[in-house]
Order: C-alpha cells, then sequence, then structure tokens
C-alpha cells in the first residue's frame, strides 16, 4: 500500500515530513512483499548507502532467529546487536527534524530489531523508501550533530550538512557488516555473506588495483 513513487509528487519539504512520519512509524510500516530497487542515480552516495543496507537485509533474511540472536564468544555480541546499532544511526539521522540535533548515542536496546530478522528487514525497506525519497538539495542541508566522547555521558556537538552524516552512517554500516561476517564466521556461515559484504570501499579499490597488476606482470612474464 506504500509506493516509492508516492515520493516524487511532492515538494522537498513535503518529503522530508513523509519520510519522518515513516521512520517513526511501528513496524512493520509496509509490507514484507516489498521489493527493493535503487531509484538513485548510479554512482551517488544514496545508492552506496541504499546498496549496503540491501546486502545487510539480504544476509540476516538467511538466517534463522537463534543464529540471529545468538551472542558470539569471541565478540561477545550478536548479529542482530549489529544489525539494530548500524539501523539506529540511519534512523536516527533520517527522522531528525531540521531544527534538531542529531544524536547518535540516544538509542533502545533490545528492540524487535535486535532480536527478529523479519522485523530488521522491515526497519531497512522503511529506510530504503526514506533514502529513495532524498533530493539532491535535501541532502546539503545544515545539521547539528552530538556524541558521545567519555563514559561519564559527556558528549560534544559539531555542525554537518545531511551527505555528511549518511556518508558517515553508510561507512559505519560497513564496518558492523565486517563484525556480522566475523560472527558468521565463528558458526560456519561465512558462506551466507556476499564477499564484498563488510568490505570498506578504499579495501576493494586496492584489491581489485592489485589483483589487475599482478595480471599483468604475469602476462609479461616470459613462459617458462
Amino acid at each position: 500500500w506504500i509506493r516509492v513513487r508516492c515520493f516524487r509528487f511532492h515538494t522537498p519539504d513535503r518529503n522530508v515530513a513523509m519520510l519522518r512520519r515513516l521512520l517513526r512509524s511501528p513496524i512493520p510500516a509496509i509490507r514484507r512483499s516489498f521489493s527493493f530497487t535503487p531509484q538513485a542515480t548510479e554512482g551517488t552516495l544514496v545508492q552506496a548507502a541504499a546498496y549496503v543496507l540491501e546486502q545487510q537485509r539480504e544476509v540476516i533474511a538467511k538466517l534463522e532467529e537463534g543464529i540471529y540472536t545468538k551472542k558470539s564468544p569471541l565478540t561477545v555480541s550478536s548479529v542482530g546487536g549489529h544489525v539494530r546499532h548500524s539501523l539506529d544511526h540511519f534512523r536516527r539521522l533520517l527522522e531528525a527534524e531540521e531544527s534538531e540535533i542529531v544524536e547518535y548515542d540516544i538509542r533502545e536496546r533490545d528492540t524487535p530489531v535486535e532480536q527478529s530478522p523479519e522485523a530488521a528487514s522491515d526497519r531497512i525497506r522503511d529506510i530504503h523508501l526514506a533514502l529513495d525519497g532524498l533530493e539532491d538539495q535535501t541532502l546539503e542541508r545544515p545539521t547539528k550533530c552530538s556524541f558521545m566522547i567519555f563514559g561519564d555521558g559527556r558528549s560534544e556537538q559539531f555542525e554537518s550538512n545531511l551527505r555528511r552524516e549518511l556518508f558517515f552512517c553508510t561507512h559505519h554500516c560497513i564496518h558492523h557488516n565486517a563484525m556480522i561476517k566475523t560472527i558468521l564466521s565463528e558458526y560456519g556461515l561465512c558462506g551466507v555473506c556476499p564477499s564484498d559484504f563488510g568490505m570498506a570501499p578504499s579495501t576493494q579499490a586496492f584489491e581489485a588495483s592489485s589483483s589487475s597488476a599482478a595480471a599483468a606482470a604475469a602476462s609479461r612474464s616470459p613462459s617458462s
């Protein structure tokens, strides 16, 4: 009953208001039959964020709830914990009012997203819809952020914009995907992850460059 296209017929301000209502709605906010296809222009930050999130959704869709919630002895955390944590950052950013301070450290724990792969998939689909509704001019919107820098609760505020913070949330999600892959490796389930799951773009570029250089060197070597 919700279509991605519906966001394209409204002004940017109305888009943002609709997205906030969507992200704040109870899970599930949309039908599970929803199929996401990135609408952003190829190579954009929004598409990069959508790609990382969709990878995460596809991986957890293959997991049983017992594996999703099982705490790893190595990391003392669960797949569900890392998913909830990474999605919370996107939500805090995308649901904040323009005058609000984005406080990444104010998060709920032990939520349905942390306990159920199905609830997490629903939340990822919500974020996909929100990302698809963003326009380039909206990404330049100034914002204020706050991070806790000491264990006693002290925090610091700084000026930023939506584009920069979306980059942070995307890179942060890649890091937690890497942790998810580590946990699944402990359970012998690394095979459910794509080869680039949890791998930083710079690492992917380096490995591709190294492979190309090695192949070029091999082609120049005299045959034995």
